[in-house]
């Protein structure tokens, strides 16, 4: 019944922006079992609930089949059994406080599932998901989101330790040590937030258009995508009003290089509207020319390309085949799982990725701006938007399609955005094929959302934004410098505790065998 009500409640905090933080209540009742002695379910307590998740926050995947609605599901959410594993590795070894031990087990579950997941996926965390409550994510210039995940779980997990006590597994001496560090740490995000959120100051950049098709994508639509993109930006932008033109990712699904056919349709928008357009687009890698990229492209008006970046961390299936090593150590199955893939999605490509994030630079408005366009989900991890932000980038376009695949990814791309703006200190463009696309501040407020033309709404609906981003501070900050080491900072203070928790054991049993055979004892 707790798992269930866990799934139940991240359903709600991935559904509504000003539920996100439900997100930390749902998922500390996760991993509850894997914390409470007497209930000897770590693992099993917790599959349920997720499971239940898995399935309803993600009804709008059954449009691409049963693998859409079970497999896709599965496939994004069965590492985060790794927070519940951790807890009660952590509870078993250390026997530390649940306001410990429950905060650093999810800690160290969202540390590992990018190394678990074949997708690589990096979604829902716990700090993320504060995103409409400004205030509460300041800290994370300093600390980042996956540090906030600990911390917010604090106050929740020493509802955890009261279980205990009640159960008569702890003490309620522990139960009041952790209310007066969860206030400590309640009240020192909430003043540094309070305090920061008005003193951060960013610089009025370039005016951007974002279309916003919401259309489907696909090799044989691609026509009909480009035309209807080129007609919203014929009758939503005029000549000259803006400085860049955005359409987003997979804009032109199929190769754009120098015999493109769509250099025609890219010099008509870039040339009539008198800005340089911003799109995705296939390109091929810069080593041998063969392996398809999934790129940004930068064009000038009058069809000459003055940009270009190369996605770095791939979607497996749709962009990367996953497991390489198999196709030497175990070529049998490699091709199974190569057959599965184009049963499902009619390729299976061997895409190639960028080695590190590389900003553009581009003279827009009259001034040159750096700035990093992140593809997709990209904008999930810390790490590239750091070294791009080091590069010098001011601002972030993110291109991006997953507006299909409802409110939960949708929201967690929101929160991810809302966040990379924060540790940053950038504006973030959200450049949304089927939404939500928005214009972010540094601060993590939003500006401005993009609403559709027909109802308003920001999902699944075509329209136009226009509007100014604000750039960051020519400095990174502390996190963006330093982010390397206090992302690692939790994982390596759990093993630093299970094994010394381990070695003082060990040796507690080494002193109780020597007393037991002391001949002098005896």
């Amino acid at each position: 019944m707790i798992s269930l009500a866990g799934g139940l409640v991240w359903y709600v905090s991935a559904r509504w922006n000003a539920t996100g933080p439900l997100l930390a209540v749902a998922l500390v009742l996760l991993v509850t079992p894997a914390a409470v002695e007497r209930w000897r379910a770590p693992l099993w307590g917790y599959l349920p609930g997720q499971l239940l998740y898995a399935v309803i926050g993600h009804l709008p995947a059954y449009r691409y089949g049963l693998v859409g609605l079970i497999a896709f599901p599965l496939a994004i959410t069965w590492s985060y059994s790794s927070q519940a594993v951790a807890t009660a590795v952590l509870r078993r070894t250390t026997r530390l406080p649940a306001w410990i031990t429950v905060p650093l087990g999810l800690g160290v579950g969202e540390w590992l599932r990018p190394w678990l997941n074949p997708g690589n996926f990096n979604m829902y965390q716990i700090g993320s998901f504060l995103f409409d409550w400004p205030i509460w994510i300041q800290s994370a210039e300093l600390i980042g989101a996956p540090a906030l995940s600990v911390l917010v779980t604090v106050p929740l997990a020493v509802g955890v330790e009261a279980i205990r006590a009640a159960t008569g597994t702890a003490s309620w001496r522990s139960v009041r040590r952790g209310a007066g560090v969860a206030i400590a740490i309640v009240a020192l995000l909430g003043i540094y937030g309070a305090i920061r959120i008005d003193q951060v100051q960013g610089e009025i950049g370039p005016r951007l258009a974002v279309i916003q098709p919401s259309l489907d994508h696909g090799p044989e639509l691609t026509d009909a995508v480009v035309i209807a993109q080129q007609q919203m930006t014929a009758q939503w932008v005029e000549p000259g009003e803006v400085d860049m033109v955005v359409w987003p990712e997979n804009a032109i699904l199929a190769p754009y290089g120098d015999t493109s056919a769509y250099h025609g349709a890219v010099e008509w928008a870039t040339t009539s509207r008198q800005a340089p357009l911003l799109f995705g687009a296939q390109g091929f890698d810069p080593i041998e020319g063969r392996r398809p990229t999934n790129s940004a492209f930068l064009v000038a008006p009058g069809g000459a390309l003055i940009g270009r970046y190369d996605k770095v961390v791939l979607f497996p299936f749709t962009e990367r085949r996953v497991f390489p090593a198999l196709e030497r150590l175990w070529p049998w199955l490699s091709k199974q799982i190569v057959r599965l893939t184009l049963a499902t999605w009619r390729d299976a490509p061997n895409g190639w990725a960028a080695p590190t994030p590389i900003p553009m630079t581009a003279e827009l408005g009259g001034r040159t701006w750096t700035f990093w366009t992140p593809i997709c989900y990209e904008t999930c991890y810390t790490r590239p938007a750091r070294i791009a932000r080091r590069k010098g980038a001011r601002f972030f376009v993110n291109l991006t399609s997953e507006g299909w695949l409802g409110w939960g990814p949708t929201h967690n791309m929101l929160a991810v955005s809302i966040l990379r703006a924060v540790e940053n200190r950038v504006g973030v463009v959200r450049a949304a094929n089927a939404g939500i696309s928005a214009f972010i501040l540094p601060s993590g407020r939003i500006d401005t959302y993009l609403r559709g033309h027909r109802t308003g709404g920001v999902l699944l609906e075509r329209g136009v934004a226009k509007h100014r981003v604000v750039a960051g501070p020519p400095e990174p900050t502390v996190y963006a410098r330093i982010g390397l080491w206090i992302d690692q900072l939790w994982m390596a203070l759990a093993v630093v505790l299970v094994a010394f928790s381990l070695g003082r054991r060990w040796r507690e049993r080494r002193r109780a065998a020597r007393g037991r055979f002391d001949p002098e004892g005896m």
